[in-house]
């Protein structure tokens, strides 16, 4: 009885540890899964030649949703007086391929804008500073992240939380300098009303630059750190 009653113990222990390897394996490989998945965009930004500040953007993976998160800083000096400033912080949940929510605020040196929206009862409402709107239930931002979001022909402004009209043009591949390396890129352009925007990203789809032209002429280049 006692030989029996060890050895049953012996199972119990046995189990035990399979159990809470198991687990740990669990653990171990969600981690993984997580980390392997999220990403970031660290972006020095120019106006032409001139370093005025950064852009950095990042996405966490949920259970079942993503989080992105993005937030600017810009200073233009001339004559070393600061002429211009920039701050922008927005958070997006997205479900999908569709916005599920979003809370931004921006400076726009001295100009604040706040929008704030989510889905609601198969429509997208937004507040903003200025409106209150109503969109389709399914909507993007400016998602330069993911190249599907060229295929939309009305996006979010997270800046102002009005729709803006744009279509999108594929210019051709080109070699890019990218973290100090010479890359094959494939080279985008977004249009719209006052808006131009030119995109790279890598063969397999990776954001790698951004350049916008503003209406004086001058161009706002981003360039991954």
């Amino acid at each position: 009885m006692n030989i029996e009653y060890k050895n049953i113990n012996n199972l119990k222990k046995v189990f035990l540890h399979i159990i809470l390897l198991l687990c740990l394996l669990s653990i171990l490989n969600a981690a993984y899964a997580s980390s392997a998945t999220d990403k970031s965009w660290n972006f020095k930004v120019y106006l032409d030649d001139d370093e005025i500040g950064f852009h950095n953007f990042s996405i966490t993976n949920k259970a079942d949703h993503q989080e992105i998160y993005s937030n600017a800083r810009f200073n233009v000096k001339f004559m070393f007086i600061n002429v211009y400033s920039y701050k922008h912080d927005n958070v997006e949940r997205w479900n999908g391929r569709c916005l599920d929510s979003i809370n931004a605020i921006t400076d726009d040196n001295g100009d604040l804008y706040n929008v704030s929206g989510k889905a609601d009862n198969g429509v997208f409402l937004v507040n903003s500073s200025e409106n209150k709107n109503i969109y389709p239930s399914c909507i993007k931002t400016f998602a330069y992240w993911d190249p599907e979001f060229l295929e939309e022909t009305m996006l979010l402004n997270s800046q102002t939380g009005e729709m803006v009209e744009v279509d999108s043009e594929f210019i051709g591949k080109e070699n890019l300098i990218h973290k100090g390396e010479e890359v094959t890129a494939i080279h985008y352009r977004l249009n719209g009303e006052d808006l131009r925007i030119d995109l790279w990203y890598s063969l397999d789809d990776e954001w790698l630059a951004l350049e916008s032209l503003t209406e004086g002429g001058r161009i706002v280049r981003y360039t991954m750190q």
